[in-house]
């Protein structure tokens, strides 16, 4: 097969679109070199010939007698729970939101299996952001709060131009793990995790020309808010080492509220790293079907925000989760599951339909993790159906 390009690869939330593939070999392989993306096109090339359309407790059914045994639990449900998205274009989570509203249910983008951080900053007070675009061409401070893109994000300081050549611009680095980032820092900064939220309070305080509590984070804090000083344009890139686990929405409200502070004198915005390809995807089309962002319960008949401080297969009662392009979550004993997904086929899932993997063999809509929408393409073609087109189905089955 020779060099198809250039597409968009899903391998991370930064969504390259100027990637080339080679599926020739046993591997595919991907220029420009980036390793998670060989790994994430490897894997779908590779998973759908084995697996059956369908299966209901780990054996093999038809399609349609899957989606009827699917349709028919979530007619019964009482607390029926949506959640996923990690795989999923926008067109797979617009359907989702329209057979979520239809059962009334609980819709959650992303993973269930960590500690549940909090009520959604975001969405309680806002953010101040920019696309990738805005801060390679204006930040002149780059603050990255946490996190290792070299593992995660492999291209991100080549998109934002902060590599090692930075012309003048200066890269901070606040992490206690030595990290490939940590060691190409500028300035680094060292404090455990439990204490971002002190330290971010903190800088408020000092910003405020005030006297922190946090003596012994003094000296490394006024480190920080000297360069953040220095710069017109400034950019603090986070994501799940700040936000995630208990607390972490606390710790991302006081980021942002730091940086609304900071905004009074100079221009400070906030990238949230986001893994997934379909999440930031999946969040905005929540956003625009129900007016929330964040998770949302459509229990009532209208949508709510759900600030839930606890994971909500522990309070909330649910009794079957349809999950949509995702890996399983922590969920309760006894729950039934349904799953759409281009993943092997789970035998603890009592539905499992296979879906076209987005990206491989079937095309859509995606949103960067900075907003900005790409379309997928489809090197490689096949005939399982999206999970746009299967949640369709399943809307006019559970409407009979």
């Amino acid at each position: 097969m020779a060099e198809l390009g250039p597409i968009t690869c899903a391998g991370c939330g930064l969504l390259c679109d100027d990637i080339v593939i080679d599926p020739s070999g046993d591997a595919v392989s991907v220029q420009p070199h980036c390793e998670l993306g060989a790994e994430w096109f490897s894997e779908r090339f590779a998973a759908s010939a084995t697996q059956p359309v369908a299966a209901i407790r780990g054996q093999p059914v038809d399609l349609d007698t899957a989606l009827a045994r699917a349709a028919g639990l979530l007619r019964g449900a009482r607390r029926p729970l949506v959640h996923g998205f990690d795989g999923a274009t926008v067109e797979d989570a617009r359907a989702a939101v329209a057979l979520a509203d239809r059962l009334g249910a609980l819709v959650v983008t992303g993973n269930m299996a960590d500690s549940w951080p909090g009520a959604p900053a975001a969405q309680l007070r806002g953010a101040s952001t920019a696309t990738l675009g805005e801060i390679r061409d204006r930040s002149r401070l780059l603050v990255m709060w946490r996190e290792d893109p070299e593992r995660t994000h492999p291209r991100l300081l080549e998109r934002l131009r902060f590599g090692d050549d930075r012309s003048g611009r200066t890269l901070v680095v606040v992490d206690d793990r030595d990290t490939a980032i940590a060691r190409r820092a500028d300035l680094r900064l060292s404090w455990p995790p439990e204490r971002d939220l002190e330290a971010l309070v903190s800088l408020h305080v000092l910003q405020r020309g005030l006297m922190p509590r946090a003596l012994d984070l003094d000296k490394p804090l006024r480190q920080l808010m000297e360069r953040i000083r220095e710069a017109a344009h400034v950019a603090v890139i986070h994501g799940p080492g700040l936000t995630a686990g208990a607390g972490g929405q606390r710790r991302a409200l006081a980021l942002h509220e730091l940086g609304r502070a900071l905004c009074h004198e100079r221009h400070v915005v906030t990238l949230a790293l986001t893994r997934a390809a379909g999440t930031t995807g999946a969040q905005d089309a929540l956003a625009w079907q129900t007016g929330f962002g964040g998770d949302v319960d459509l229990v009532s008949g209208h949508p709510e925000l759900l600030t839930a401080t606890r994971p909500v297969g522990e309070d909330e009662g649910v009794d079957v989760v349809l999950r949509v392009e995702s890996g399983p979550g922590r969920l309760a004993t006894g729950v039934a599951q349904i799953a759409l997904g281009s993943r092997p086929v789970d035998p603890n899932v009592e539905v499992s339909i296979r879906t076209a993997a987005a990206g491989v063999e079937a095309g859509g809509t995606v949103h960067r993790l900075d907003g900005v929408p790409l379309r997928l393409q489809a090197p490689r073609g096949g005939d399982a159906p999206t999970a746009a087109a299967l949640l369709t189905r399943l809307l006019a089955e559970v409407r009979r």
